[in-house]
């Protein structure tokens, strides 16, 4: 039912009219507050539902249902939160009992992601009866209300009072948690309530330990509510606990301990223990033991528990001295009484068996995001030593210098950024001191300085529309053509930076050119609209360049001539045609030659998302095309092409008479990959692609796919590698260089790559096989770069579900590959 009011025919308007007649007779006979008793008088309420049915970053949806025995006059829904408001009001003029409304408002981009909305929807019927108003809670951007718990103690324990009581607390909230605390009360005079304040950047997830002093108190039911209150200033309550306080000091107990460990650690991982003994609690600790026997003792570590504490928490950070992995040890949790009683194992059934837990200790280090958030990509800069990593929901670069292991103070950058790529210095793969970020939630790329670790420049890209000239001959033989606009996105998604010159080794790099894919947005052209673009920017000399040459050709009926217009942004380059739609030269005054491009228009699109990445040596990128294998609609099979920056344009032209042609505007760029060599490739292997790579030189790449499949710079293929699908991280190893060949890899012609499985596996490139698998706590889901730290070593950095992991590949580990 649509909000507004129903158009009546001139029939039922005399019937609604004889309707709303009698409603006015049955009021006037018993209306609210009359008294009477009349029994023919309408006095049920109707009933009035609302129902959330979805909610992202830009609209809420919810649908109201209204329902009365005899007839509904009206349904009513306000939407309000702070900086929102909306709502609907419709009145029926015909007898309707039952009725779903469902109604989408769009959220501001100024509502912050987690600002709960509240609707209240009511409804009136014919005899003016209203309904008791229904009240739904909806959060913005989906991601579920805040929420905050208490974790210790638990209602099965006994507190005493004089001592202190360990409170441990998590609480979540989509709009970021700026205080945890709680609330004790029942044991004391006035209910006692902490909390401690967390500075920026705030997390959307914390846990706090604290303790509560009972001293004071008295004896009875302790209860401790937990409270939050995140970045908006609201305060969230949670479920209260209650345990008993008594003010016995009993002589003769032995401390419970329980503790929690992942069943996968690292050797630097963090273990949990608590311990409650109501004579108080003096040390609490771990064990770690060697398997099978238990013995000997591998690691260990306590401390001291200031006096009269009846219950403790504390986290140790393990240092495991373990070299192999994976490696399985034992580990037990203990502490020691005010009595001086250990063996403080939790028992575990009615058995007394000491708990003991078996771990795997596997490779790696995993590191939190210093504020949370989510990676888009990563990059390793040699010359800071640091992994640079773009947290596509902070607006920021994530900073992990592996001199230190430790995350840095972030770089802030534009809205949403994405890839990430390094400004080239020289063939021989050197970096600059410039960090280039794509903006998705704009146009813009930012330039950040890795000396001064701030961003300095946006760099304005400029729209790029594409059109075609579509020549049609109709059955009387004239030739019409036609002018179409498509509209793409202009937001970068996946960056590739190469660099003009020559490709001696050791020359310096020339003129930058940045291969860039775009992002679309709902508001593209058909028959584009979930389609992205392929794209490259000379950054000195603001030239462009729209890959349309994958797209060159023509169908059986139509002929369609390509013209792509650039508009200049902020005054960065000039507007000109980039491609012109007929470029025309004078022969004779009776001979005139046309130079056009003729294209299939649906090939122009590329599917979201599009990858791609540069080649050690800043020469080559790869590009590939994410989506079904066998395409839907228009869209064509999924895509893999090569771009050579050093190829440059096609500069003449021979006409059919077989005279030369010097062009005013060279437009088609002989770097790109051309359409039947992507087809060729394709045919071989068609499959959705959902990651690339490509070695030092680009004379190899891969894409993944149901397998991971190797080309060379031809686009033939080599080979494939039995990876799985799935997690889509693959690189190369930094030094890989050349195509496949007989002969040991000589620790470098190597290949890693993500799995479904918590592992990285690496493959030999020479032999295409699996020659290492290096066991990891999680698996890498995000993306995962190689790279060399000296000795023949190298470092590799994927992104987990719980944050950066950094393994190390050692050169004997790699040398054994061969």
């Amino acid at each position: 039912m649509n909000p507004n009011s129903a158009r009546l025919s001139p029939a039922r308007r005399l019937a609604a009219a004889a309707f709303g007649l009698a409603v006015v007779a049955v009021i006037g006979a018993c209306g609210e507050g009359s008294g009477s008793t009349c029994a023919t008088c309408d006095t049920g309420r109707p009933v009035v539902t609302l129902t959330q049915t979805s909610s992202t970053d830009s609209a809420i949806a919810f649908t109201t249902h209204a329902s009365d025995n005899l007839g509904l006059l009206t349904v009513h829904a306000r939407v309000t939160a702070a900086g929102l408001a909306g709502g609907f009001d419709t009145t029926f003029t015909s007898a309707v009992t039952s009725v779903d409304i469902p109604y989408t408002l769009s959220i501001p981009s100024t509502i912050p992601t987690g600002t709960q909305i509240t609707v209240v929807a009511t409804a009136m019927d014919g005899a003016h009866n209203a309904a008791h108003p229904d009240t739904l809670v909806i959060t913005s951007g989906g991601g579920g209300a805040a929420a905050v718990i208490v974790t210790n103690p638990h209602s099965t324990d006994t507190a005493v009072v004089g001592f202190s009581l360990a409170v441990a607390i998590s609480g979540k909230s989509a709009s970021k948690v700026k205080a945890l605390g709680y609330i004790a009360s029942g044991v004391f005079a006035t209910p006692f309530r902490d909390s401690v304040i967390f500075s920026s950047p705030l997390l959307d997830s914390i846990a706090l330990d604290t303790a509560l002093s009972l001293v004071g108190a008295s004896s009875g039911t302790l209860t401790i509510t937990p409270f939050m209150i995140d970045s908006l200033g609201r305060q969230t309550l949670g479920n209260p606990v209650s345990l008993f306080v008594t003010n016995v000091v009993p002589t003769n107990t032995i401390p419970i301990v329980d503790f929690s460990i992942p069943s996968r650690i690292e050797s630097r991982d963090t273990i949990h223990v608590e311990a409650r003994d109501r004579s108080g609690v003096t040390w609490v600790g771990y064990e770690v033991r060697n398997l099978p026997s238990g013995t000997p003792f591998f690691s260990a570590d306590s401390v001291a528990v200031p006096a009269n504490t009846s219950s403790v928490v504390h986290t140790f950070r393990m240092n495991l001295p373990v070299t192999s992995f994976p490696t399985s040890l034992q580990v037990q949790a203990f502490a020691r009484n005010a009595n001086t009683r250990d063996y403080a194992r939790k028992p575990v059934g009615n058995g007394g068996v000491i708990r003991t837990d078996t771990v795997i200790v596997v490779a790696g280090l995993t590191t939190p995001l210093a504020a949370g958030g989510l990676v888009a990509d990563a990059l390793y800069h040699p010359p800071t030593n640091s992994i640079y990593l773009s947290n596509i929901e902070r607006n920021e670069l994530d900073v992990f210098n592996l001199n230190d292991s430790t995350f840095h103070t972030p770089i802030q950058v534009g809205s949403r950024p994405w890839g990430i790529a390094a400004w080239p210095r020289d063939r021989d793969g050197t970096m600059g001191d410039t960090l280039l970020v794509a903006n998705s939630g704009g146009t813009l790329i930012s330039y950040v300085n890795t000396n001064s670790q701030r961003e300095v420049y946006r760099y304005p890209l400029p729209v790029l529309l594409a059109q075609s000239v579509t020549s049609t001959t109709g059955s009387n033989g004239l030739l019409t053509e036609t002018i179409t606009d498509y509209f793409f996105s202009d937001r970068p998604q996946y960056l590739a930076a190469t660099c003009q010159g020559a490709v001696t080794p050791g020359t310096p790099c020339g003129n930058v050119v940045l291969v860039y894919t775009t992002t679309p947005t709902a508001g593209q052209s058909t028959p584009f609209v979930n389609d992205g673009t392929v794209r490259w920017e000379n950054l000195q000399t603001h030239q462009s360049h729209f890959f349309f040459e994958q797209a060159m050709g023509q169908s059986a009926d139509t002929k369609d001539t390509l013209q792509v217009q650039r508009i200049a942004a902020q005054g960065v380059g000039t507007t000109s045609a980039i491609v012109p739609f007929r470029q025309q030269f004078v022969n004779s005054p009776t001979d005139t030659a046309y130079y056009s491009i003729v294209v299939k228009v649906p090939l122009l699109g590329f599917r979201d998302t599009t990858y791609t990445r540069n080649s050690g040596n800043f020469r080559r990128a790869v590009l590939g095309e994410g989506g079904a294998a066998g395409g839907t609609g228009t869209q064509p099979n999924s895509r893999a092409m090569l771009y050579d920056v050093t190829s440059g344009f096609t500069t003449s032209f021979v006409d059919k008479f077989g005279v030369g042609h010097v062009l005013p505007v060279p437009v088609i760029d002989n770097g790109v990959s051309g359409s039947f060599l992507v087809t060729d490739f394709i045919a071989n292997t068609s499959t959705p692609v959902s990651g690339v790579a490509i070695n030092f030189d680009g004379e190899l790449a891969g894409v993944r796919a149901d397998s991971t499949y190797l080309f060379d710079n031809s686009l033939r293929l080599q080979g494939l590698l039995q990876t799985s699908s799935g997690n889509a991280g693959i690189d190369f190893h930094p030094q890989n260089a050349g195509v496949p060949a007989p002969g040991p890899s000589l620790g470098t012609h190597l290949f890693f790559a993500a799995s479904k499985q918590p592992q990285v596996e690496v493959y030999n490139t020479n032999f295409y096989a699996r020659c290492l698998v290096v066991p990891t706590r999680d698996p890498v889901i995000g993306p995962i770069k190689s790279a060399p730290i000296g000795g023949g070593n190298v470092v590799l950095v994927g992104a987990t579900a719980h944050g950066v992991v950094i393994v190390t590949v050692t050169a004997g580990q790699l040398s054994a590959c061969s």
